[in-house]
């Protein structure tokens, strides 16, 4: 039994003598920036100082308890990556893969084991002599030639020669982002070979050479020769031509095939470039691409108004040059067209005063270069064409017509424009308008005289009548009737006086004749009711 006076204390079955985690230990590999040297990442999770570390390598796979291949006991800052780096490239008994541990102390003396935190390649160096290659430049019918350079293969710790045969060497672009566009093999002469097949660019450098040899040992890219391998590619001149209509006229909804060929000019002969890409643009938002067939014959289908236009830009392909067509081809799709606002009125002379808009969707025609047609009817059902008007004349807005007319000499009627349409916009026709103004009349208005004395008087006699909707004619009382003279020679009709109609409608007018010339009585509405009208035109000689 244990001795109740003994003071020797009793051990906690619950304490442990396993000191608590100080580090973190990540990131245990062969060095980003020196393959042949080990990058690690140490924290410290209790804030205490590293006083120094031993990496241990032993073979992949081994025992723990088995002898060390190497340690390591000398690290410092990388700079490019951050993290600890060896100050020396380990130099370990045979090339392979290696489990690496890791011991930290701390500045107290205390150490940490980390057991297996990672693995280390002891490879062997490779260097890639210059490249060369069996052509001179590439062109579209010769796209593919063979990459070739001398390797040689060392060991890392006694610079002893390999077997290089079975090593892959990558190859990259300089003029496209890093990665593998190419890979050769060496052979047993020690060459590197690999086959190329230039797309889009013809230019290799030494990339990447990592993996194991048929040999069995693992390798990695020591250093390569610096100098950028170019095989220029010859550019063939192409061009585009249509073989389809250039001007396609479709009805609303319909579709056309357009069809071309894009061929490429070898010596001097246009030859068909199949397997290439050809664009077509033109109409606002539209694009579409086809591919060439065997033959060089591409197709695009659409139904989309406008002027297109085919290009090979977005080939990329070095073997051959750019060309677009210059000529477009139209397709053209009648839109809708409204003749609207449409606006017809008489005025005091009995003519038609039209004006009115055609609207093609927003879209303005230029000044001049199209018409509409205007009609008249007496009965708002069979239909008179007047003439035409250009859309966009002089003084008016790019889709604006505007006129006076008459149809047999009168305007009272109905009215209407048409727009006949084009291959881009379908007919249309305004709204029908209907007009009234009550038509006038002089009777009599004839000279008393037709040779005269000078100075003598000329009477005038008759009536202003308006005609009803029923053709009845009656007198318009209570109105002014002018006398007017226009001297021989002359254009200028001149006022000579007035007089007011009776109750029904009778007029009396009195003037002197003083020269040769014409007169006439006239008579001007002064309402918005009736048209304007004159008597005949007489001329009296006036002898001296």
């Amino acid at each position: 039994m244990p001795d109740p006076t003994d003071s020797t204390p009793v051990p906690d079955p619950t304490e442990s003598d396993t000191p608590a985690d100080q580090f973190e230990v990540y990131g245990v590999g062969n060095a980003h920036s020196d393959y042949w040297k080990l990058a690690l990442s140490v924290l410290s999770l209790s804030g205490d100082q590293i006083a120094g570390m031993t990496a241990h390598y032993r073979p992949h796979g081994a025992p723990t308890d088995s002898p060390d291949s190497g340690t390591t006991t000398a690290f410092g800052y990388d700079p490019l990556f951050g993290g600890q780096i060896s100050a020396d490239r380990p130099a370990l008994p045979v090339l392979g893969v290696y489990d690496v541990s890791l011991d930290v102390t701390d500045t107290e003396g205390a150490t940490e084991h980390f057991a297996d935190v990672g693995e280390f390649t002891y490879a062997a160096k490779v260097r890639i002599g210059r490249l060369t290659a069996d052509r001179s430049s590439v062109d579209y019918e010769h796209r593919s030639y063979t990459v070739s350079a001398p390797v040689t293969v060392t060991d890392p710790s006694t610079g002893a020669a390999l077997d290089s045969s079975g090593v892959t060497v990558s190859l990259d672009n300089p003029d496209l982002a890093p990665g593998t566009v190419a890979t050769g093999t060496v052979g047993a002469d020690g060459q590197m070979t690999a086959p190329v097949t230039v797309k889009g660019s013809a230019s290799y450098r030494t990339f990447d050479a990592q993996g194991t040899a048929t040999a069995g040992y693992p390798y990695a890219l020591d250093s390569s020769d610096s100098t950028i391998l170019s095989v220029p590619a010859k550019a063939e001149t192409t061009r585009i031509r249509i073989l389809s209509s250039t001007d396609v006229k479709l009805p609303k909804g319909g579709h056309t095939t357009l069809r071309g060929v894009l061929e490429r000019k070898v010596g001097t002969v246009w030859t068909p470039t199949p397997g290439q890409t050809v664009n077509a643009d033109g109409p606002p938002y539209y694009h579409a691409s086809a591919t060439t067939d065997p033959s060089g014959i591409f197709t695009i289908t659409t139904g989309t108004a406008g002027a297109y236009y085919f290009d090979n830009y977005r080939n990329y392909d070095p073997y051959l040059d750019e060309s677009q067509t210059t000529t477009p081809v139209y397709v053209h799709v009648p839109s809708p067209s409204r003749v609207t606002p449409f606006h017809v009125s008489e005025d005091e002379y009995g003519e038609a005063k039209i004006d009115g808009r055609l609207n093609l969707n927003g879209v303005e025609f230029a000044s001049g270069t199209q018409s509409v047609t205007i009609q008249f009817s007496y009965d708002n059902k069979t239909w008179h064409t007047v003439g035409t008007t250009k859309i966009g004349r002089s003084g008016l807005a790019g889709d604006e017509f505007s006129c006076y007319a008459t149809y047999g000499g009168q305007a009272n009627g109905y009215w209407r424009a048409y727009f006949r349409g084009t291959p881009d916009y379908s007919p249309s026709y305004s709204s029908a308008v209907k007009i009234y103004r009550t038509p006038s009349r002089i009777t009599g208005g004839t000279p008393s005289h037709t040779t005269v004395r000078k100075n003598t008087y000329l009477t005038f006699g008759g009536h202003v009548e308006q005609r009803s909707t029923s053709g009845k004619w009656s007198g318009i009382s209570h109105t002014y009737a002018y006398l007017e003279f226009r001297p021989s020679g002359s254009s200028t009709w001149h006022y000579v006086t007035r007089v007011k109609t009776d109750s029904k409608g009778a007029y009396h007018l009195r003037g002197k004749a003083t020269r040769t010339g014409s007169w006439a009585v006239v008579w001007f509405t002064s309402d918005s009711h009736h048209i304007d009208s004159n008597g005949p035109q007489r001329t009296v000689h006036v002898k001296k």
